[in-house]
């Protein structure tokens, strides 16, 4: 809705903004309906030192790979992913270093990792 807001505020003719805004809502609801596809099939995932991500809990099995800009920090991370249908998404991970075992470990993994 802020993007909807900003779009209409720019220093354009009526016309071009409703083009404009018509766009941004396409897309907008483009990026809605895979998060809401991937967030109702993804409960959770394993990641594996090679990069690919398998999901776990389901009878069905999916797997994802993480792609280029991907980002892990001490407590938080970015996963850029891509699922094997095409799918793309983010994720945004938190997690403490000190206190978890499993969050170092994936800090050594996306050291390893060339697509990082």
């Amino acid at each position: 809705m802020a993007g909807a807001g900003l779009v209409l505020l720019l220093p354009l003719g009526l016309p071009a903004r409703l083009l404009v805004l018509l766009g941004w809502l396409l897309w907008s609801g483009r990026e809605l309906l895979t998060y809401c596809r991937v967030y109702g099939r993804w409960s959770a995932c394993k990641l594996s030192a090679d990069g690919e991500i398998k999901r776990i809990g389901d009878v069905e099995c999916c797997s994802a790979t993480v792609l280029p800009g991907s980002i892990v920090l001490s407590e938080v991370a970015w996963l850029r992913l891509r699922a094997e249908n095409g799918d793309v998404w983010g994720e945004l991970v938190a997690g403490n270093h000190r206190e978890s075992k499993d969050w170092r470990r994936l800090q050594v993994i996306f050291r390893h990792l060339n697509t990082c």
